[in-house]
């Protein structure tokens, strides 16, 4: 046999040899050992507590300003300690972004690394160290990983920095930032990109301060806060007809502010009392952009600015109350009333004061009414914003006529985090209070609660507001979720699970279209395809494989001559199209104004924003039954029965973007071309082989067994070839499905 044709099976050796070995380059939580003593390690980034270091099993989530250490003991044996950072040994590590690298907690901790392609299993790095963010290695600049059968790797990025406190002088010193806080001992914090960061400092018996923080790569910011201290003697009698316990008593938030104005009235009318003039001279001032090494027009500079006028206002209210008696204690318990009575979340029952029908854009769609938009409130009352979105469950039409004829069919409640609203200074008072933190919109249809998927918008005077663009900011890095009772104590039974850290792509909205279905609008995007992190432009994509009844309706609004004939081996208007070649598939999917998907794009969909190949390994019970019509429920079941074959679409559970069947029923053909020696992925929007003369499917079908199902696997086949385990599904140009 000649070289020629001896190459590509010697190409597939190495193939075959990885194909089931992503196990074999994992560590089992069983080989995490506790208790054992840990020798000294030579330049160890992490200071731990007391002296004698012993190992742990890992336990999660893992906390904030803490590094963890997993250290090789043996081929099958890790330890696993934690503790601050050791700023001197931290500088020297290599660094590896996990939102960059596009992994998650879940996976790294369990992942052995190599600083080779070439290591055997047990060969991966003695120490890696972990926080919530980064992994890091104090050896290697490249590591590498087995995920999905390849060979991946890491991609460094720069050292991200560390804020030093050197706050002995206060006692229970509290500091803060929108990043990290504490109160009491810790004095490190890290990690922290390189940026400009504003810290508040308070302690008690001294007025609060904000300090400006400029932290620079692998480099150790040190802060030394300088706290004017209040002076405990009043000088002044101030008269106020508010008493400490009516404070205490008040029924609701709103009967608090009430009475508050009416305290704070009261000590404007002692101001003149108090000489400002001495506050300024011992409140710091603040500091300028070039004197910390950065910019006027930098963002965390501007923030500074922001937050330092802020803190200095309310440092002046404290300072000019600690020089009146009898303010103090009344102040003290008004302040416990908010923090009791703001903290609960709370629900409101709102009736909107307009509706307005969202329309398509697009063709014969455009006069369907595909979200509604809602006002709440008028301009400056308490409640004072708009929503725009659906309510899952229910027609957007029939929602938009039900609150236009405004016939109570639909209770509507707004969810707020908490009951803290945004207090909107003229001068010292107070004119007006706004509820922002709104985070769920739920509506009830007949007795029945149905989830609204939507923006809130906020009116400008209320969203540029700085506490209200700082609460923004902190939701957009980590979006809270809303959980039943019941998923809580899920949660709560399973504290030792690893949370993922990179706050996950917005879920794809799923809207209903009649010419093109059911599409999920996917955002652009990156994830780890074939072994590098890639990016995706945005596009829409079926969420149900093409249906028979569909394809029909598309082929007979086109003329006889250039249809596409549907000769299903299994008949139903709901089951997915198949004895379908490549060469029909994308016609027709090119009829409706779109294509086949990219095997990128089918993939990116398939996984939903994970790195699984098979999203059942993400549950607990890890059924692929749950999720796929595959063989073991339907091609082994009786031959003519309900169960053998393909089955209609969306029959079993999508995925998290409420996409289904991409593992099982129908295979799926995609747009790429298929060629064994190509190895090349292109960074943005991949479209697979540029040579070829057979196409990628992928997905697996009713007739494979589980370990063909995983949706980073493929296969290939002709253009021409038919089969009734192969299908399709469409993906469409975002702006044709979006208005």
């Amino acid at each position: 046999m000649s070289f020629v044709r001896l190459l590509p099976l010697l190409l597939l050796i190495p193939a075959l040899a990885l194909a089931d070995s992503d196990k074999n380059f994992k560590i089992q939580s069983s080989q995490f050992t506790a208790g054992n003593i840990i020798e000294p390690i030579a330049d160890m980034a992490i200071t731990v507590d007391g002296k004698v270091v012993v190992s742990q099993k890992p336990s999660f989530p893992l906390k904030d300003n803490r590094m963890y250490l997993r250290h090789k003991m043996g081929p099958k044996e890790y330890q696993w300690v934690s503790g601050v950072v050791h700023p001197q040994n931290f500088k020297k590590l290599h660094t590896y972004s996990l939102a960059e690298n596009h992994l998650t907690l879940k996976e790294v901790v369990k992942l052995r690394f190599y600083g080779t392609q070439n290591a055997k299993a047990f060969q991966d790095e003695t120490d890696i160290y972990f926080d919530k963010s980064y992994i890091y290695s104090p050896r290697i600049p490249k590591m590498f990983f087995i995920k999905n059968g390849r060979w991946q790797l890491l991609k460094e990025t720069e050292n991200p920095g560390v804020i030093q406190v050197k706050g002995d002088a206060y006692r229970d010193l509290s500091v803060s930032s929108l990043k990290f806080s504490t109160k009491g001992g810790k004095k490190l914090f890290a990690p922290l990109n390189p940026a400009t960061y504003s810290v508040n400092f308070t302690a008690p018996g001294y007025l609060p301060v904000v300090e400006p923080a400029v932290v620079k790569a692998g480099e150790v910011t040190v802060m030394t806060p300088n706290l004017p201290r209040l002076d405990p003697v009043p000088v002044n009698k101030v008269f106020t007809t508010v008493t400490e316990g009516e404070a205490e008593m008040t029924d609701s938030l709103e009967d608090t502010e009430a009475l508050f104005d009416k305290f704070t009235a009261d000590i404007q009318k002692n101001v003149a009392l108090v000489n400002l003039d001495d506050f300024e001279k011992v409140y710091p001032p603040m500091k300028d952009a070039s004197a910390i090494g950065t910019l006027p027009s930098d963002a965390g500079y501007k923030d500074y600015v922001e937050r330092y006028n802020g803190k200095k206002a309310e440092a002046k209210i404290l300072w000019r109350n600690s020089k009146m008696a009898g303010v103090s204690e009344v102040n003290e318990a008004f302040q416990k009333q908010f923090a009791k009575q703001q903290s609960p979340s709370k629900d409101l029952e709102l009736v909107p004061a307009s509706v307005e029908p969202v329309q398509g854009l697009k063709g014969a769609n455009s006069k369907q009414v595909t979200e509604v938009k809602m006002t709440f409130g008028k301009n400056k009352e308490r409640v004072d914003f708009a929503w725009t979105g659906v309510v899952l469950g229910v027609p957007a039409d029939s929602v938009y006529a039900w609150l236009k004829d405004n016939n109570g069919k639909i209770k509507i409640t707004a969810k707020l985090a908490n009951n803290k609203p945004v207090w909107i200074y003229a001068g010292s008072d107070v004119p007006t209070r706004h509820h922002y933190r709104y985070v769920k919109m739920d509506f009830t249809v007949d007795g029945t609660v149905h989830a609204g998927q939507g923006d809130f918008v906020l009116p400008e005077y209320i969203k540029n507001e700085p506490e209200v663009k700082a609460w923004l900011d902190s939701i957009a890095e980590n979006p809270i979720q809303e959980q039943s009772a019941e998923k809580k104590e899920v949660v709560k039974a399973k504290d030792a699970e690893i949370p993922d850290v990179i706050p996950a792509m917005n879920v794809p909205r799923v809207m209903r279209d009649r010419i093109h279905g059911n599409v999920a609008l996917i955002d652009s995007g990156t994830f780890r395809y074939k072994g590098r992190v890639v990016s995706l432009s945005p596009y829409a994509i079926m969420t149900t494989e093409f249906t028979q009844k569909m394809f029909d309706n598309t082929m007979n609004k086109l003329d006889s001559a250039k249809r596409v004939v549907n000769k299903p081996t299994y008949k139903h208007p709901q089951k997915p199209v198949h004895n379908i070649t490549w060469n029909d598939a994308r016609f027709v999917c090119q009829t409706l104004g779109g294509d086949l998907p990219t095997e990128a794009q089918w993939e990116f969909a398939a996984r939903a924003d994970n790195n699984e190949g098979a999203i059942w390994n993400l549950d607990d019970a890890q059924d692929p039954g749950v999720y796929a019509v595959y063989r073991d429920n339907s091609f082994d079941t009786p031959k003519g029965g309900p169960e053998y074959g393909p089955q209609v679409v969306s029959s079993k559970k999508s995925n998290a973007w409420g996409i289904f069947d991409m593992s099982g029923n129908v295979a799926e053909w995609t747009r790429d071309k298929y060629f064994m020696f190509s190895i090349w992925v292109e960074p943005s929007n991949p479209t697979g082989a540029m040579m070829g003369s057979t196409y990628v499917y992928k997905g697996g079908s009713w007739k494979d067994k589980e370990k063909k199902l995983n949706v980073t696997d493929s296969d290939d086949e002709d253009p021409r070839y038919w089969s009734e385990s192969i299908g399709f599904r469409c993906v469409y140009p975002i702006n044709i499905i979006k208005e």
